[in-house]
């Protein structure tokens, strides 16, 4: 924000200064100085009067008017004869003529009565109505300068305060809120940017919403001819088949089975990204919670599943869906473990601890994020080989958000990887 403020002063001051040189230039160069010509004829007016003056009364006396007028100017003038080095032959022509030459701003040559001598005439520097004058033209330069370090202040102010309410719209709809909306105020709106933000997000939700009803409707719809194939499978299997025969059924009803599973957690996990489950929070006991959990998980394997968890710590939570997201953490252990998952539990400054360890193959950090995503796959070790949907972890994600809590993924101490459910509201 304050390089956005530099460049914005430094910019407004250089376009004005830039303005002034131009003006300077046309003003100067291109057309006639007609503030000079006011001065001098004033100055040759004068200097015709003294002339008239010595004529009739006497040089003496139109020097004395002269001195007078000098003081009320406040100005000082030094006497030269006409062999000045600084005078051109031209402008001691003109000198002669008119009786004054324009030399610079407040700075003239004059010469009066008989003309034996000529006078520069020159501000008086040490009386302070020229030091005023000085002032008030710094003030004037101080006050542009000023200003404009207010304006771009105030116009970056307005700015922030539109681009912050865009911000927050869209932190919102990357957050999952696909309803939210960017203002298009008159006093809100960046442009047509807010306009184009709108239209954006209204194609992403309907392509999302869209997405989410074939996913939902799909899933319900295979339900049916997933039944009557397992029907018929079981009715095939009370037939007279060898063995080959009967190896096939089973492995069909496996593929069967497994298909199901598949079904039933896209619906769950459809259910959680449209808000269609309730969290029943209430206080629960964290062993008793996770020892439920991975005593119904070590009857699916035979690897060596190793809990650890303090008796003396409680917390807020739905103990159904966290105790589903820590068993798909340990299921997916099971594929990639070589021989011990371990379950771990801590608090740490009033937040809760679980971490699910393994001593497998690990995963990439540059991948970390992307497996919480549903149906991400790695193209490792870690892969479609191992089994499983892809939707285990994305529910886990989904779970944990719903708890206001965070999932992290790291490394274990065993090599393997480290799933670690931050969650707030722990009482140890």
């Amino acid at each position: 924000m304050k390089r956005l403020y530099l460049e914005f002063f430094v910019g407004l001051s250089g376009l004005f200064f830039l303005c002034v040189v131009a003006v300077s230039y046309v003003t100067e160069e291109l057309t006639p100085d007609y503030e000079a010509e006011i001065e001098i004829s004033y100055v040759a007016s004068v200097m015709q009067i003294l002339g008239d003056v010595a004529a009739q009364r006497g040089q003496e006396q139109a020097e004395q008017l002269f001195e007078g007028f000098v003081e009320r100017s406040h100005l000082k003038a030094e006497r030269y004869s006409w062999g000045h080095p600084t005078l051109t032959a031209i402008e001691a022509e003109q000198l002669f003529r008119h009786g004054a030459v324009f030399e610079d701003e407040n700075q003239y040559w004059a010469t009066f009565g008989n003309k034996q001598w000529i006078y520069y005439l020159e501000p008086d520097r040490t009386q302070t109505i020229w030091q005023y004058l000085d002032y008030e033209v710094g003030f004037l330069w101080l006050s542009f300068v000023a200003t404009f370090a207010l304006y771009s202040a105030l116009m970056l102010k307005i700015l922030a305060r539109r681009f912050h309410m865009l911000e927050e719209a869209t932190m919102a709809f990357s957050d999952g809120d696909f309803n939210v909306r960017a203002s298009e105020k008159p006093g809100h709106r960046v442009g047509r940017l807010n306009e184009r933000f709108n239209q954006m997000a209204d194609k992403i939700a309907e392509l999302i919403v869209s997405h989410k009803q074939l996913t939902n409707a799909i899933a319900h719809e295979l339900r049916t001819p997933i039944f009557r194939v397992q029907c018929q499978l079981e009715m095939l299997e009370d037939t007279s088949l060898n063995t080959t025969q009967q190896g096939y059924v089973a492995g069909i009803m496996d593929d069967m089975e497994e298909l199901e599973q598949l079904i039933d957690e896209l619906l769950y996990y459809a259910r959680m990204e449209r808000s269609g489950i309730t969290l029943a929070m209430k206080e629960q006991d964290v062993a008793e919670v996770l020892a439920l959990t991975v005593n119904q998980c070590q009857k699916d394997t035979n690897k060596t599943l190793r809990l650890e968890c303090p008796t003396d710590c409680t917390f807020t939570v739905d103990a159904h869906h966290l105790g589903r997201a820590v068993s798909n953490l340990v299921r997916n252990a099971f594929r990639y473990a070589e021989d011990t998952i371990i379950v771990r539990s801590y608090c740490r400054q009033g937040r809760l601890y679980i971490d699910v360890d393994d001593d497998g193959c690990g995963i990439p950090k540059d991948e970390r994020q992307k497996i919480l995503q549903p149906f991400y796959r790695i193209g490792t070790a870690r892969d479609r080989q191992s089994g499983g949907h892809g939707l285990g972890l994305a529910i886990v994600s989904q779970v944990v958000s719903m708890h206001r809590g965070e999932l992290r993924v790291g490394d274990s101490d065993t090599g393997g990887a480290r799933f670690t459910i931050i969650l707030p509201g722990a009482c140890c």
